[in-house]
């Protein structure tokens, strides 16, 4: 028997064609009654890129332009619950005259985190263990199923590692 899913992992590296990964996920979490979280991962410089650039610009310069994209990037999410908010409240108006109408009108996020690892697949599969959701929504660059679990290796990566099924939805080529 399928259980109702308390959680849904949004996965975001916030570019501009996230949008339509985002409003899949928007969806699929209103129609199920559950929670969404969403989830940026800054992927960490390596050892030696790190000491170089603060051996360039100073311990202190480093870390506050680390703090800003860190920053940055939580505002960019945060932009995106208003955008939640729109579509849930058009899902809600479709299904106004149904029985199985969404219970609450808000915004279905429940979190927005931005992490930061050496492996973003990795971070994306223990953020999805963690908070317990039943399964990750990202999007793809490549077109057809099989394009998208072998030619994005991020993709590939969260399909091979994770414990939760995976919806992938493809991007729009631009």
């Amino acid at each position: 028997m399928i259980t109702k899913p308390g959680n849904i992992l949004f996965a975001s590296d916030l570019s501009v064609d996230m949008k339509k990964i985002f409003e899949h996920a928007v969806a699929m979490a209103t129609y199920a009654d559950a929670n969404l979280i969403v989830l940026h991962v800054m992927e960490e410089a390596s050892p030696s890129a790190e000491r170089q650039v603060k051996m360039a610009f100073g311990e202190n310069l480093y870390q506050e332009i680390k703090a800003k994209h860190k920053s940055g990037a939580r505002d960019l999410l945060i932009g995106k619950n208003v955008d939640a908010l729109r579509i849930r409240q058009a899902i809600a108006g479709f299904f106004e005259d149904r029985d199985n109408a969404p219970s609450h009108a808000d915004s279905p996020i429940k979190k927005i985190l931005v992490a930061e690892g050496r492996s973003i697949a990795d971070e994306i599969v223990s953020t999805a263990v963690e908070e317990d959701c039943a399964f990750i929504v990202m999007g793809c660059r490549q077109q057809g199923l099989m394009a998208q679990a072998m030619g994005d290796k991020l993709v590939r990566k969260v399909l091979k590692r994770s414990s939760v099924p995976v919806f992938v939805v493809p991007r729009d080529n631009a």
